[in-house]
């Protein structure tokens, strides 16, 4: 079998996507700044509408968006096209090209101003499941708690209840807020940090939660939870908005976390990982529930998106090794994420194969599970 062959192969498998957020709101007639700001991590408005437009992802979305659309490959084209067409019928025209199967949705990033997950599933004509992002529930329980062993109490009550509703995990953001050197927390210093925290609000601060002790402590608690429910956990790491300060986002200061025996038969995913995809590799052939997950790099990396799926692909078991988008305020996102995922993974494993490394069928074998399998056997049914 040629590289052509396997890549079409490849091609028909469906993409569970666990982990992506539901689309925005938005019109359909896109300003074309919109859609230019979703392909980068940035919020500098300069870097989003005059360097993304010259980023080789950007380049090859728009091409191969003005084929799905059968317009000319320019972003004026492919904006008028789109705004042509109903919402719906387009929402669910992008969902079938890019195959995707069942969306996991962390659906506490802009709620207000996204769909739904009952709406995100109507409109993509697949099931919709939600991740329960931690720090957010914590940001809410926090403000009426009180004390530690109340909060710990709601907070254990809440994720447990989301699984109930048919959730399938959990979803820390403790690289953005403080870093992933996540430290043992007794109830006397959770119960000080709560305390400093409420103390800030009564302030007047912000309700955004950024105090370590208190954040490892609800880690911790999360831990318990996903560990007696048997649901996996989800780290950013590395790669993010401008607000991650990436020394702290190393997965490998999270080996406080895997060395817990308590907590050994708990997945960890590790998402995004760029520019610790080695490590992360590494955590995934070391520990046996640590997971490599390269959503978002795949698609912003571009054309090197093959090479860091390779680096993944060399230590860490195809077993453990997941596919998602990090789709988020555009539906174009997710679908081009989809597409170069297959690409990418057909172009590492056709070198593998004419390497003599993997047999064809192996290389189907590692597709399939990277792509929908490993999610599939992780996650709850």
């Amino acid at each position: 079998m040629n590289s052509a062959s396997l890549a079409g192969r490849i091609a028909e498998l469906p993409f569970l996507d666990h982990h992506c957020h539901a689309p925005l709101k938005l019109p359909q007639q896109l300003p074309p700044e919109i859609l230019r700001a979703t392909f980068s991590e940035t919020t500098d408005r300069t870097v989003q509408q005059v360097d993304v437009p010259q980023t080789v992802a950007y380049r090859a979305m728009v091409r191969w968006l003005a084929a799905l659309l059968g317009t000319e490959p320019n972003e004026a084209a492919v904006l008028a096209a789109r705004a042509a067409l109903d919402p719906a019928v387009y929402q669910r025209r992008l969902a079938d090209d890019a195959r995707l199967g069942p969306l996991f949705d962390d659906y506490l990033l802009q709620p207000e101003e996204s769909y739904s997950p009952e709406e995100w599933s109507q409109l993509t004509g697949r099931p919709v499941r939600t991740l329960l992002r931690i720090e957010v529930v914590a940001q809410q329980l926090i403000p009426q708690a009180g004390s530690w062993e109340a909060l710990r109490q709601q907070f254990h009550t809440t994720l447990s209840g989301s699984i109930g509703q048919g959730g399938v995990g959990f979803k820390s953001i403790a690289a953005y807020r403080c870093g992933l050197a996540i430290e043992p927390v007794d109830a006397a210093q959770a119960s000080a940090a709560l305390e400093a925290v409420q103390a800030e609000l009564r302030s007047g601060a912000p309700n955004r939660l950024t105090n370590k002790t208190l954040i490892d402590a609800l880690i911790w608690e999360t831990l318990e939870v996903a560990a007696q429910l048997g649901v996996p956990l989800q780290f950013h790491v590395g790669l993010g908005d401008d607000d991650v300060y990436l020394p702290s986002s190393n997965p490998t200061l999270m080996r406080p976390i895997f060395q817990e025996p308590r907590y050994r038969h708990v997945p960890i995913v590790l998402l995004h990982c760029y520019p610790y995809v080695e490590e992360a590799a590494y955590l995934a052939s070391i520990y046996p529930n640590a997971y490599v997950d390269l959503g978002l790099t795949v698609p912003l990396a571009g054309s090197d998106c093959a090479a860091q799926i390779a680096t993944a692909f060399g230590l860490a078991p195809s077993n453990k090794l997941l596919a998602s988008s990090d789709g988020h305020a555009v539906p174009e996102f997710q679908w081009f994420a989809a597409h170069l995922w297959r690409r990418a993974l057909s172009q590492v494993l056709a070198q593998a194969v004419e390497a003599d490394l993997l047999t064809v069928e192996e290389a189907i074998e590692s597709a399939a599970l990277i792509l929908h399998g490993n999610a599939e056997r992780i996650y709850p049914a």
